[in-house]
């Protein structure tokens, strides 16, 4: 069997995964709404997924080992898949409902960590911007199909029953995981041992562009996040309603969505390292400028400039890596610190953000949170010879072999 065929097949799976997530985002709060629980509870019962999820992500990458990475995923997704349908026959009951969702939690962020780390290992690691630029436009679909299932589907067979047919997607997907052929593993796996001291021994040799990877979703989800939550809040203050909030999030959204599949095309041209660079800085860029107009003719574009590059970082930076499958290295580990990077972005951002509001004011939020952000990514960015190199501040071809680090 080609390497295409197990790509696709993880392809639909990725697209399976974000289906059933973006369905239980939809219909889980108002899942506890019916049976009774406080807006409280429901904030803290919908938190619990973002904090074990990130608890999920280091270990399970540093469990992950490529000859039974098979095994690993369909696992995953099989716990995934129960946690999603068993909210269907908890009728709301208090320990099940929190045993489920740190379940689901849990699970949701090993077949993140499993599913990238497998993906890349198919591929070798080759044409890595192309590749990742599918993966993560599956992501992105999955997500988009799941927010239209959940809101259908719950109004058609009701809410406890959408989640228990939606949890059948990863279990099929378990299934088609299981199916495929052997998966080769790294000529040159880490010496990861066992243990906290075999733990903190990988993480303390791996290489630095994996801490740059996570430089890069940890500054992008720090700049969308706090965008995405005080934005609305600020809007109103400069004459823009919430509808047209609304049309700016949808250029956003859309912006994103189309930068996604067609980077594809571009990362073929293009070379990734360059694309991180621009979109890095154009991020920080826009962001920065939300305070400058209340026109749309304005506005519009920045908005625009933020859906292409939280696109398109998404696709460059899993390619920084798979690069280094490519080299022969073991992404087991890199895969779990990479996501892990997503996770505290998405906590800190908002958090970040309302602390600096209430100090300096909204606009000049937006504006502190855009140069700490760009300050950080460019002090692990200028860290290297090989981190200089993969963040497009220096050509490859001045960076000798002998200045990679190991593993």
């Amino acid at each position: 069997m080609t390497v295409r065929r197990p790509f696709i097949v993880l392809m639909i799976v990725a697209v399976a995964i974000t289906t059933t997530k973006g369905t239980a985002e939809i219909v889980y709060p108002p899942y506890l709404a019916g049976f009774g629980y406080s807006l409280s509870l429901i904030g803290i019962l919908t938190s619990l997924f973002a904090v074990v999820q990130l608890a999920s992500r280091v270990p399970v990458g540093i469990a992950y080992r490529a000859e039974r990475a098979k095994r690993q995923f369909a696992l995953a997704l099989v716990a995934f898949g129960v946690s999603t349908c068993g909210f269907a026959f908890a009728n709301g009951e208090a320990v099940p409902v929190v045993a489920l969702s740190l379940l689901h939690g849990f699970a949701f962020g090993s077949v993140g960590t499993l599913g990238l780390a497998l993906v890349i290992d198919v591929t070798g690691g080759r044409r890595a911007g192309a590749s990742m630029a599918w993966y993560t436009a599956a992501i992105s679909a999955g997500y988009a199909l799941g927010a239209v299932i959940g809101g259908s589907l719950a109004e058609a067979i009701g809410i406890p029953s959408t989640l228990g047919l939606i949890g059948l997607l990863p279990i099929a997907g378990a299934l088609a995981i299981l199916a495929l052929p052997a998966v080769e593993g790294a000529p040159l796996p880490s010496d990861r041992g066992s243990g906290l001291r075999g733990l903190l021994t990988a993480g303390a040799k791996l290489d630095r562009r994996v801490w740059l990877a996570f430089v890069v979703v940890l500054y992008l989800n720090l700049l969308s996040d706090g965008v995405d939550t005080f934005f609305p809040v600020f809007a109103p203050t400069i004459g823009i309603s919430l509808a047209l909030v609304g049309l700016l999030r949808a250029f956003k959204s859309g912006a994103a969505m189309f930068i996604r599949f067609s980077g594809v095309i571009l990362l073929r041209v293009v070379d990734h390292r360059t694309v991180t660079l621009v979109a890095v800085v154009a991020a920080a860029a826009a962001t920065a400028a939300l305070p400058f107009s209340a026109s749309l003719a304005v506005l519009i574009p920045i908005f625009v400039v933020l859906g292409l590059t939280r696109g398109i970082l998404r696709a460059t930076s899993a390619a920084t890596i798979a690069e280094l499958r490519n080299e022969g290295r073991d992404v087991g580990l890199a895969s779990g610190v990479y996501n892990a990077g997503l996770d505290i972005g998405s906590i800190v951002g908002p958090t970040l953000g309302g602390a600096l509001a209430s100090v300096l004011g909204i606009a000049q939020m937006f504006q502190v949170v855009a140069v700490i952000s760009l300050a950080g990514w460019l002090a692990v960015a200028l860290s290297s010879p090989a981190t200089r190199a993969a963040s497009g501040l220096a050509p490859r071809s001045r960076v000798l072999p002998g200045t990679i680090e190991a593993p």
